[in-house]
């Protein structure tokens, strides 16, 4: 049976914050993203420029702190395999949204916490436990009255489309700390998968013949404040959470993304609260809760 990834101390105390810390600032997407809609620019654009200036961005940082760009033939191929399930995850939940509603399309996404923790229990044998299933339920429930519309049609193709985008991702957090990837510095994986995916993102845009400029400076900056909020650091807290705290708990606390763009809309954009916000927050909270506390007795009885 897997172990209890430790939860007490610094470094356990490290995960659940950078968990906690990656959903949040993952839910302030919508707020660089949409100023640079509205100035014209298209999704694969965005996505090219967003995981490339990351990149860039990454590079700078490893060079300023020493950190090597070398890698092994073996970590390479763990990297690109990375990069692929990352970066597919974002296509095929892109490409999903031609098919369906938007809000129908992010709830199969977020079934990522229940195939994370299935394929956990199959595959690598992590104990079953009536909470972590529970909050499971809880934060999937909770995205779903979050985003669902109302008289939305449902598209065979594209809910295959999105529990593709859900499959890669619960893959991606589990193979973070199944892979060569886990012994190797965060600054590093993540770079890699960043420059990988501003390719595989271009590829993309040229294929649809939908790469667009940079219209003006403020767009700039909003590309900068997405590249490095939504995608460095985020990306960064991700693996710190998964290397301390394990897949399933972190893909868990990523319900709170979408649950931080609902709030983020509220205040910030001036989006109605409405009775879906209350339903989804009275969901999506008590099921992080109800992870934090039993996870923290299990591991002081441990």
């Amino acid at each position: 049976m897997a172990s209890l990834p430790k939860m007490t101390g610094l470094a356990g105390a490290k995960g659940w914050l950078c968990g906690l810390g990656a959903a949040l600032f993952y839910g302030f997407i919508p707020f660089f993203t949409l100023p640079l809609k509205a100035a014209g620019v298209g999704n694969p654009s965005i996505l090219f420029y967003r995981f490339f200036t990351a990149a860039v961005v990454l590079a700078c940082v490893m060079k300023v702190r020493g950190v090597s760009f070398r890698v092994t033939r073996g970590e390479m191929v763990t990297l690109l395999y990375l990069a692929f399930i990352s970066d597919g995850s974002a296509l095929f939940l892109l490409d999903s949204y031609t098919y369906m509603p938007t809000g129908v399309a992010t709830t199969l996404h977020f079934l990522y916490p229940v195939i994370t923790t299935l394929i956990m229990i199959v595959f690598y044998h992590e104990a079953r436990r009536a909470t972590t299933f529970l909050a499971v339920a809880m934060a999937v429930g909770g995205v779903a009255v979050l985003s669902w519309q109302d008289g939305a049609m449902l598209s065979v193709k594209g809910v295959v489309i999105a529990v593709i985008s859900a499959v890669c991702y619960a893959l991606y957090l589990i193979r973070v700390n199944r892979s060569r990837a886990q012994k190797m510095e965060g600054l590093k994986v993540v770079f890699y998968v960043m420059a990988a995916g501003s390719m595989i993102f271009l590829a993309d845009a040229l294929r649809q013949d939908a790469l667009q400029p940079i219209p003006d400076l403020r767009a700039a900056g909003y590309v900068l404040a997405l590249a490095v909020v939504c995608t460095v650091v985020t990306n960064l807290m991700v693996v710190a959470s998964v290397k301390r705290i394990g897949s399933t708990i972190t893909s868990i606390l990523g319900a709170l993304e979408p649950l931080t763009a609902v709030v983020v809309g509220c205040l910030l954009l001036g989006e109605p609260f409405t009775l879906s916000v209350a339903g989804g927050l009275a969901l999506i909270i008590p099921a992080i809760v109800i992870i934090i506390l039993t996870r923290g007795r299990q591991a002081k009885a441990g």
